[in-house]
């Protein structure tokens, strides 16, 4: 069903009032989370995953529950498309303890790594708030990254998301 929808809309300007029907029927959303981390071609992994950052927007209490699923394509995934759009609502989603030690690395990574797309590297460093938030320890390593960044020529956006994660840990 998911893939039909994606099929018959992903080229439409209304695409993303998709997210309106999986609110509606949340039943369906088990397999969007499904094509959204799986290995299909283009364009359904990318789309899923997209209309996943609009349903967490609209009704978070949906998607919590499949956060645990989100980390693991975030943990074994390549398509930057879908790491970014799986970690786009991560953030908006509360702290969970699965996979926390990979999970970290993994967001660390995606930071650290310049070839990354730069909206992956700042929701990386956004969902690295809460890993601070529990263990302040590691503040010093991400400073230490960000650092290193800001010796490069950095984009707006992840100049932004560094200047705003420093006000909050002064």
């Amino acid at each position: 069903m998911v893939k039909e929808l994606i099929d018959k809309e992903y080229k439409t300007r209304e695409f993303t009032r998709l997210a309106n029907q999986f609110i509606e029927k949340p039943s369906d959303i088990a397999e969007l989370v499904e094509v959204s981390g799986s290995k299909e071609p283009h364009p359904y992994p990318e789309y899923a995953s997209w209309l996943l950052i609009h349903i967490t927007r609209k009704a978070p209490q949906l998607i919590e529950t499949y956060q645990h699923k989100f980390i693991d394509t975030i943990l074994s995934s390549a398509n930057q498309s879908v790491l970014r759009n799986l970690l786009n609502s991560c953030v908006s989603l509360p702290f969970i303890e699965h996979e926390e030690s990979a999970f970290l690395d993994r967001l660390l990574d995606f930071v650290k790594d310049d070839t990354n797309k730069v909206a992956l590297q700042v929701y990386g460093l956004y969902k690295l708030k809460q890993f601070v938030e529990k263990y302040p320890e590691i503040l010093p390593e991400i400073n230490g990254i960000l650092d290193l960044k800001e010796e490069n020529n950095l984009q707006p956006a992840m100049r932004f998301a560094i200047r705003n994660f420093r006000k909050i840990y002064k």
